[in-house]
């Protein structure tokens, strides 16, 4: 399991926002890490950008644009923490108590914190199943949409 510092706007160990396909393909490589890449493609949206996703399973999944790292997700075969000590696995009970800021979101079916993370629930166990970090442009999706973060 990977033990890595969670950290908001920033990335998660060695993995750092706005890094490149080609960085983090090196560094889960170097980690000898076993990864699967897809392409998704987004015709709605106001500019049709293709997203890629490279996955760890179980682990950790990559979110890119335009080849630039927008957002990190870590699941259940990650051990590592935000600063404030959230981490997957923990209870969504106290999870709130730890940022009492979190808010669910009914659209996104997730809870989210001002302080730039988002947490799944598990709805049966109550439980924290995914944590993600992303750059603060996914604040503003307008901002975010016109991919000038790029």
């Amino acid at each position: 399991m990977i033990n890595w510092d969670i950290v908001p706007f920033k990335g998660v160990g060695k993995f750092k926002l706005y890094s490149s396909v080609e960085d983090v393909k090196k560094i889960l490589d170097d980690e000898k890490f076993s990864y699967s890449e897809e392409i998704q493609r987004h015709e709605t949206w106001t500019i049709p950008e293709p997203w890629i996703l490279i996955s760890v399973k179980d682990t950790i999944n990559f979110w890119f644009a335009k080849n630039k790292l927008f957002e990190i997700w870590v699941e259940e075969k990650f051990n590592g923490k935000l600063p404030n000590g959230i981490y997957v696995g923990m209870s969504m009970k106290e999870a709130c108590k730890i940022d009492s800021e979190l808010k669910f979101d009914d659209w996104e079916e997730n809870w989210e914190s001002s302080d730039g993370y988002w947490i799944e629930d598990e709805i049966d166990t109550k439980q924290v199943i995914k944590i993600a970090v992303f750059i603060k442009e996914v604040l503003d999706y307008d901002l975010f949409e016109k991919y000038e973060w790029c």
